[in-house]
């Protein structure tokens, strides 16, 4: 059997899931457990949403003598009050699901009886979801197709099928439309761990670390709410690669939002206030509406019926609001102030000089920069009639004290766009090169973009001090 990578202990940073060293964890996903739906016609239609449940599972791999898989024991971590919480525990490759265990005693009571029914029930929907994220997880191991049977038992029943015909499922929100799009099979899925300096990890400075992730789209509220629901945080997903710098000077960032300038003169306002009646309240409301116009144009001492006139006439006449400025020398009150008109997202500029003191660290710069060229480029689906979105990144700086944990001196950066990525193969303005050909110094520029603003309340979702941490 070929090597595989198990990865090493992690622990979730929203709560209280502690792995044991070897463990494969999945990445995060979400089922509705207990959606219904029903034909149509042609159509299937979902007639109840269910509970939206975010999981991921936890394999442990038992090998033979001969490193063959013997089998392994899997755990099932959901959401639940903000944390992730042992739920289930299957010893037999998914088959059946137990819901309590010595190994994990604040398991009971974790998991609802819907989703205990989900789980036992071969054809639930998070039951066929677990079985397709622990495929994937088992992929990025390094676990053989042959083996993988002895981890999920619905590849074992199911001889006649490939593992991606049986375990891949639509997990969309949507009954009517998949937003599984496969990419191209040479699209590159996994872009490794590097740093430089490469003695970096010998140091005790603070750095800067580039994550890769999957981009991750909104879903739709189907809830009886309008919008987009929130997209899964950094920290909630396994990142695909990651870049270790040391911290470049110049950093800084600039929180804005937009202000501009409005008018809404009387008239107008009374007109927008009919409008709104009639919408709220009908026939009726218009009718309130419309006389408390009329009543203010009487009691306004003429003035109300020489601006009515006056407007009537310019818009007969095609000569706007400049009749009323010819014959009075006023204008109507624009009545204008300065109105919130929405959020900025906030860009980041980091600029990188990489001198290479040895011909394998040039290489590891090298890499550095395919992983942020190649990362930042758009994917093709299989049939090229789409593009999909490029892998996004999440940008830390961590203070490399007793915790090494992210500075809460320094900004917080959300999820961002990599929108550009620039080379400088001579930035000491002379071409100079190691005996292989490789470069002795570079230097990138990183341009990132955030995916979402900042708003109010994230700052009261961030852990720590408030009085010493800076936020976003």
């Amino acid at each position: 059997m070929a090597s595989f990578s198990q990865g090493t202990a992690e622990e979730v940073k929203s709560g209280a899931a502690q792995f044991r060293p070897g463990a494969i964890v999945s990445k995060q996903q979400a089922t509705f457990v207990g959606r219904k739906t029903e034909k149509r016609g042609s159509r299937t239609v979902t007639t109840t949403q269910g509970t939206k449940i975010y999981h991921r599972a936890v394999t442990y791999v038992s090998q033979n003598e001969d490193g063959t898989v013997s089998g392994g024991d899997r755990v099932i971590y959901i959401e639940k009050n903000g944390t992730f919480q042992p739920a289930a525990v299957s010893k037999d490759g998914g088959k059946t699901y137990s819901f309590s265990d010595p190994d994990y005693p604040t398991m009971d009571g974790v998991a609802g009886a819907g989703l205990q029914n989900e789980l036992n029930t071969p054809d639930g929907a998070i039951h066929k979801n677990l079985d397709a994220q622990i495929n994937r997880s088992l992929d990025d191991a390094g676990i053989p197709k042959t083996q993988k049977k002895k981890l999920i038992d619905s590849i074992k029943n199911n001889a006649d099928q490939t593992d991606e015909e049986k375990t891949t499922v639509d997990t969309s929100t949507s009954p009517l439309v998949s937003r599984d799009i496969p990419v191209s099979d040479n699209t590159r899925k996994s872009f490794g761990n590097h740093v430089y300096p490469l003695d970096l990890g010998k140091t005790k400075q603070d750095v800067i670390k580039f994550s890769m992730l999957e981009y991750v789209p909104k879903d739709f509220n189907q809830s009886g709410q309008f919008g987009f629901g929130n997209r899964d945080k950094p920290e909630d997903r396994n990142p695909i690669g990651s870049v270790i710098l040391p911290i470049p000077g110049g950093i800084q960032d600039n929180n804005s939002v937009s202000w501009a300038g409005q008018n809404m003169n009387a008239l107008e306002a009374g007109l927008a206030n009919v409008a709104l009646n009639t919408i709220e309240r009908g026939v009726e409301g218009a009718g309130d509406a419309s006389k408390a116009v009329l009543d203010a144009l009487k009691s306004g001492s003429g003035e109300g019926k020489t601006a009515l006139a006056n407007v009537f006439a310019g818009m007969a006449s095609g000569t706007g609001g400049q009749l009323l400025a010819r014959t009075t020398g006023a204008v109507i009150n624009p009545n204008l102030e300065l109105l919130f008109s929405g959020p900025s997202l906030r860009t980041f500029s980091f600029s990188f000089k990489m001198n290479a003191r040895e011909s394998a660290e040039s290489r590891e710069i090298v890499k550095i920069i395919r992983f942020f060229k190649q990362g930042s480029a758009a994917q093709r689906s299989t049939s090229n009639l789409f593009l999909k979105s490029p892998h996004t990144f999440a940008v830390q700086y961590l203070h490399r004290g007793p915790d090494g944990d992210s500075n809460p001196f320094m900004g917080r950066i959300k999820e961002c766009a990599l929108q550009s990525v620039g080379v400088n193969y001579t930035p000491e303005n002379n071409y100079a090169t190691f005996q292989d050909g490789a470069m002795v110094s570079y230097q990138i520029t990183l341009n990132f973009s955030e995916l979402e603003p900042v708003f109010n309340d994230d700052y009261s979702q961030l852990d720590g001090d408030a009085d010493t941490l800076i936020g976003f």
